[in-house]
């Protein structure tokens, strides 16, 4: 197989409050993992978004980010826009000038509800900018992510930590129903056979991949998808293609 090139899209850079044991996940470290994996991009969300402020978040991520041309910005973003005049429309006119192609929510941290009676003009103007969305699988229910897609169906959301439970009766049922509902496999989807099994009913232009950084090994990552039994269109498409077509659709 040739080289395959990587795009991990799970990515969540900064100090936490209680620092780590062995190592510190800042920026620099983030770049020192990038290269000795040999992945060319990351998509990069910032700690200081869910232990300080959001906004104020992504503007410490919008600095660490300049220069680094292997970094991709994810955008922290809330129902009720950011400060001063807390608007939606202002919040994403802001961050797409910034040249922002991909968001992410974080409803538990940020104390909002994720259903659309709270998120509705959110997800409204993701779904109208072609905006990919990130939300963790920890920080949303699969019935709110029901009312989510019923509601928006343009919306393209990307449920990141995807964990190991087996053939996901409840994910499969979701992916059925919802053509905008994309799925990043790292190792903490490690199903014995999971991903050629949803890439033969689904096909592969609905699942990126990621690493999990800070939280797991990357290497586990990478050994998850390079030896899983995909064609290697499906294995491309997986790795980069399928979150490159998507940011490429983005519509400034």
């Amino acid at each position: 197989m040739s080289t395959l090139k990587l795009i991990a899209c799970d990515v969540l850079v900064g100090l936490p409050r209680k620092p780590f044991a062995l190592f510190r996940p800042d920026a620099e470290d983030l770049d020192r993992e990038l290269a000795r994996l040999e992945i060319a991009s990351a998509v990069v969300r910032h700690r200081q978004c869910i232990e300080n402020f959001p906004h104020w978040g992504n503007d410490v991520l919008a600095r660490e980010a300049t220069g680094r041309g292997s970094w991709i910005p994810a955008f922290a973003l809330t129902p009720d826009g950011s400060p001063d005049d807390h608007s939606v429309e202002t919040m994403l006119a802001r961050e797409l000038a910034r040249d922002m192609r991909i968001g992410w929510i974080s409803p538990r941290e940020h104390m909002f509800s994720a259903r659309p009676w709270c998120s509705g003009k959110l997800y409204g103007a993701c779904a109208d900018a072609r905006l990919p969305l990130l939300v963790d699988y920890r920080g949303i229910t699969l019935d709110e992510i029901e009312e989510v897609l019923t509601a928006f169906p343009k919306l393209r959301l990307i449920v990141t930590q995807v964990p190991r439970l087996g053939r996901h009766r409840s994910l499969y049922a979701l992916l059925e129903r919802h053509p905008g509902l994309h799925l990043c496999l790292s190792s903490a989807y490690s199903v014995h056979e999971g991903i050629p099994d949803l890439v033969e009913k689904f096909g592969h232009a609905r699942f990126v991949w990621g690493t999990s950084y800070p939280e797991a090994e990357g290497g586990a990552s990478i050994a998850l998808l390079t030896y899983a039994p995909l064609s290697e269109a499906a294995r491309a498409s997986i790795a980069h293609g399928n979150i490159e077509r998507l940011l490429a659709e983005v519509k400034p």
